[in-house]
């Protein structure tokens, strides 16, 4: 299985969701590090519903458009739970802003500072949206189960993102000193 199949069965197994809520989701709570397309939602849900780990719940009609609920089988439980067991698969990462720094040295200092500059801003306001995340979290850990874990994966946004805006900084002045020899 591919990893939107397991996303999207974590979700459903909080509660049942539309597709609409499905991406909602996805892109307000795990925007960070993770991001799915609607063209990859919806052949998914077919196919997770094809083979019985999700059922449609409910139809109904919002705004002139159909809209299906969905909802996980005990059989989408046991395959999330087997995902869930299995090691971590190892990690990529893809930085542009990495890529385009190891080959800065043949562009003007000033062209490489205004990329880092639009970097740090976007991750100041990933970090204003984690804390303030984590500040609602902090208010509801009792209120469900998974709340002290996702608390966790918050914290680690947290930090990630302030690691950015660090090397961003330090970066800047880097390229600063450069450019004045």
């Amino acid at each position: 299985m591919r990893q939107t199949e397991y996303v999207i069965l974590g979700l459903l197994s909080e509660s049942p969701l539309t597709g609409y809520q499905i991406k909602r989701t996805i892109d307000l709570r795990f925007r960070f590090f993770w991001n799915e397309s609607y063209g990859q939602l919806y052949p998914t849900l077919k196919s997770l519903s094809d083979r019985g780990l999700i059922e449609e719940q409910a139809m109904f009609v919002k705004e002139g458009r159909a809209q299906k609920t969905y909802c996980i089988k005990p059989e989408g439980f046991k395959e999330l739970r087997n995902w869930l067991e299995q090691p971590v698969e190892r990690e990529s990462l893809r930085l542009e802003i990495l890529l385009k720094m190891y080959f800065s040295n043949l562009v003007a200092a000033e062209t490489m500072i205004g990329h880092i500059e639009t970097f740090n801003k976007s991750h100041q306001k990933d970090l204003q949206w984690l804390k303030q995340a984590r500040s609602e979290l902090e208010q509801v850990l009792d209120q469900h189960p998974n709340h002290p874990y996702i608390l966790r994966v918050v914290d680690f946004g947290i930090k990630v993102n302030k690691a950015y805006l660090k090397w961003s900084r330090e970066t800047i002045e880097f390229l600063k000193s450069e450019a004045s020899k």
